[in-house]
């Protein structure tokens, strides 16, 4: 069986390869793979094992789910295409623009500034989370839930310069990810300079001096990997970094409904309790950094409301193409802007 996987995602191509084609011997398999990007010992990381481990225990050992984390597997956007080809059964990461630039609702900025408006937003039934279920359907796959890493911020190896003033030169060169167009025009329009650095060059960036920051992630995301180099981190809730449960559409379909069920049911759990506890986590992820010498700005209510305004009147016209028209319009009406 294992070989089987394997000649798949090797041999298969994500645009050749149509779920139909899908052997349905796998259908009587009750091992599924889980791949994940985080550390084992991280918050997403131990939702992924609590994930495996109740659904092996409320499925009397029925159901095993073999969890591989520190992306294993692959790159998450390449276990975005393997959860496509069927390969690897279920995933929690991020979603991934590969394939479908509107999947870019994701970390599309400034959705929800507060966690209050993120756990409506992303929650089961939610706009947001809604409108990223039907993307997924379109590639053959199935969202079970949402994992709230954090809500997203930047951290610079030196001073900023009134951070929480839209538009203002802050004189500083900040790193976007290759292939984040909405935060690459998002941190322009706020004032700083743009460059995009792979991950795996970015430590080295920073402290040569190659850039002097970076936007798109957690504050637990910065305090694991950049903590020595941080010298302030400004919260600006720009997105919350969000790993997804998602899993094959055509292999969850070949288990019993009532496992199926369950598999929803345990994510779900797993995310509202989360939900609940993001913010608390990020309280002290970010206490933990000023422990290390940072200086952590945080926003009030007032400029988280001034960022988003700002951000939804002068940065979204530019950076709707990444959504499609379709998509842009049901994010304006789930958030009741029109």
């Amino acid at each position: 069986m294992q070989t089987l996987r394997k000649i798949f995602a090797i041999g298969a191509t994500v645009a050749g390869l149509a779920a139909s084609s899908i052997p349905a011997a796998f259908a009587a398999d009750t091992t599924l793979r889980m791949t994940h990007l985080f550390r084992a010992e991280s918050d997403a990381g131990r939702a992924a094992q609590a994930f495996a481990d109740e659904i092996n225990t409320r499925s009397d050992g029925r159901i095993k789910i073999n969890v591989y984390p520190s992306s294993q597997l692959g790159d998450w956007t390449e276990t975005h295409g393997l959860l496509m080809q069927g390969a690897i059964d279920i995933g929690l990461q991020p979603l991934s623009t590969n394939f479908n630039r509107s999947m870019a609702i994701a970390w599309f900025p400034y959705i929800a500034p507060t966690y209050a408006e993120a756990k409506v937003a992303y929650s089961r039934g939610g706009f947001a989370s809604d409108i990223a279920d039907e993307l997924m359907q379109k590639q053959g796959l199935r969202l079970l839930g949402v994992f709230g890493d954090g809500m997203g911020g930047a951290g610079f190896t030196k001073d900023v310069s009134n951070p929480a003033t839209p538009g203002e030169d802050k004189k500083l060169r900040i790193r976007v990810w290759p292939g984040g167009t909405t935060h690459r025009v998002l941190m322009e329009k706020m004032g700083y300079q743009v460059a995009t650095v792979p991950w795996a060059e970015l430590y080295t960036g920073m402290q040569t001096g190659v850039v002097d920051g970076q936007v798109g992630g957690s504050p637990e995301m910065t305090y694991t990997n950049f903590k020595d180099i941080t010298k302030t981190w400004v919260q600006y809730n720009d997105h919350l970094e969000l790993a997804w449960f998602v899993m094959n559409a055509q292999r969850l379909a070949s288990l019993p409904e009532a496992d199926q069920q369950l598999l929803v049911d345990v994510a779900q759990e797993i995310s509202s309790k989360r939900f609940d506890e993001v913010e608390a986590a990020d309280e002290r992820q970010l206490q933990a950094l000023e422990a290390a010498g940072t200086k952590v700005v945080r926003l009030t209510p007032e400029q988280l409301e001034q960022m988003a305004s700002f951000t939804r009147e002068t940065v979204w016209p530019q950076i709707a193409g990444e959504l499609g028209d379709d998509v842009m319009d049901k994010l304006r009406e789930g958030l009741q802007l029109d």
